[in-house]
């Protein structure tokens, strides 16, 4: 079973790196100096700012963080943001801030009354694995969140930290 990524969703992960290429040039950070406190090599952060390859969810949440923003969900449907919450860097808070997303995930699904087999058949994963992601015990890569978040009326966006 393969990721259902449609060009919405590609669009809006290619967006979010534009936007932290963007930052990164704002706050005058060298590739090299990012890439160092990210722990990735220069050519992996080259990479996804031309956005030939993409971060893992941990690393675009580190990156993002470190230029002053957090991922965070827009209702489409509402035009509600999740709450902005501050967020202490540390080597485990990439799961914390995860955390703060699954649920308003997991709760639009049951709310809509869609099963995790069916709503894992849209995304393209198996029920085992969106469950992990609902449950916070994994994350899925940025992409597959973009995707799992727009089948439920969610953006995933840039908001400033506190």
């Amino acid at each position: 079973m393969g990721l259902r990524v449609n060009a919405a969703a590609q669009r809006r992960l290619n967006a979010i790196q534009a936007q932290l290429l963007s930052a990164r040039l704002a706050a005058k950070m060298s590739q090299e100096a990012l890439s160092e406190a990210l722990r990735v090599t220069s050519r992996s952060l080259r990479d996804w700012e031309r956005r030939y390859d993409s971060p893992s969810l941990a690393h675009a949440l580190d990156w993002a963080q470190r230029l002053g923003f957090r991922l965070a969900l827009a209702d489409r449907l509402t035009d509600a943001t999740t709450p902005p919450v501050e967020v202490e860097h540390h080597p485990i808070w990439q799961m914390q801030e995860y955390r703060l997303l699954a649920p308003l995930l997991k709760a639009r699904r049951r709310v809509r009354k869609i099963s995790q087999t069916d709503l894992g058949l849209i995304v393209g994963v198996t029920r085992s694995t969106l469950q992990r992601w609902e449950d916070g015990e994994q994350m899925p890569r940025l992409i597959a969140l973009i995707v799992w978040a727009d089948r439920l009326d969610y953006s995933v966006e840039l908001r400033p930290l506190l």
